[in-house]
């Protein structure tokens, strides 16, 4: 199935620049101007309307390309569906991870996912949610492993591997902290009021964890006094457990110690980790057997040590 001349098209489009485009597609800039010049005069229409950094989309150019785009999709699905198929899979699965504890899991399952398919590239990438989005309604990504608060967008699939507490982290020296070493099942319930005199140091307001967190103090009627704020969980619990404030950190980060005491904070306290695709986008064997191996990984793995 030949698509070389509609992909050149759809790549201008998307960098709204022939150079940039050349560049993605290893051609010259001369050559693909010419492929565009060819197409346009056979369509008798302009696809785009050319400035010096900005090539925008006509009305006929949007409807070129968006019919492209569905154009390539159907290549993209059928050969897919033919290598399931046949059991000959090759090709490209481009997957989005969490930061740290993502590329912690992608490390360990590789050997095992790369000898069931060894013609099959995993490409790991890192984006935020936002970003993850687009890409996935573009279909430049095919898996997304996301934690999140809310199932936000109804046009995407949201496969559950595990539902994440949070837990507040005191230090040992703490008043209301316990001297025992608990497992996790048994950590016992508390009310964040209890600590409204507290200092905190929280996660960044950038992040998805804090409006679950600022959910909870606005439950508590108060907002916590603030050390300081980090992107950095393991920052937080090494602050708490020096005795300098209080934390709250997700369950993967809550490595039993000697310094600290964890609670739960109820079911409130939580977000989901889930794989997540679109609708409309067909997940190879190869791809959901990543998204099994990966929640068995996380079910036998919940910290990062």
């Amino acid at each position: 199935m030949e698509t070389k001349l509609i992909e050149y098209i759809v790549t201008i489009a998307k960098h709204k620049s022939i150079s940039r485009a050349a560049e993605e597609l290893y051609v010259t800039q001369s050559a693909l101007n010419q492929q565009l010049l060819k197409l346009e005069k056979e369509l008798d229409a302009p696809l785009f309307c050319r400035a010096r950094n900005n090539w925008e989309l006509t009305e006929i150019g949007k409807l070129y390309v968006e019919n492209s785009e569905r154009i390539l999709q159907i290549k993209r699905e059928t050969y897919d569906q033919i290598q399931d198929m046949s059991q000959k899979w090759k090709g490209t699965i481009t997957i989005r991870l969490t930061p740290e504890r993502g590329i912690q899991m992608f490390t360990a399952i590789y050997p095992k996912i790369h000898a069931k398919y060894p013609d099959t590239t995993f490409q790991p990438i890192e984006a935020d949610v936002d970003s993850q989005v687009r890409l996935l309604d573009s279909n430049e990504l095919d898996i997304s492993f996301q934690t999140i608060y809310e199932r936000k967008y109804k046009h995407l699939v949201y496969k559950e591997i595990f539902k994440e507490p949070f837990y507040l982290c005191i230090p040992k020296t703490h008043p209301l902290a316990y001297k025992e070493k608990l497992a996790p099942e048994h950590y016992p319930e508390i009310s964040l009021t209890e600590f409204r005199n507290d200092l905190f140091t929280l996660v960044k307001k950038s992040s998805t964890m804090r409006v679950v967190i600022d959910r909870l103090f606005e439950e508590s009627a108060f907002k916590p006094k603030l050390l300081f704020e980090s992107t950095s969980m393991r920052t937080m619990q090494k602050l708490t457990e020096n005795g300098q404030c209080c934390s709250i950190i997700p369950r993967c980060y809550a490595i039993s110690s000697d310094g600290v005491s964890y609670y739960s904070l109820g079911q409130n306290a939580s977000w989901e980790l889930a794989a997540v695709y679109t609708k409309n986008h067909y997940i190879t064997l190869a791809a959901k057997d990543f998204i099994y191996m990966a929640s068995d990984y996380w079910t036998a793995h919940p910290y990062i040590e």
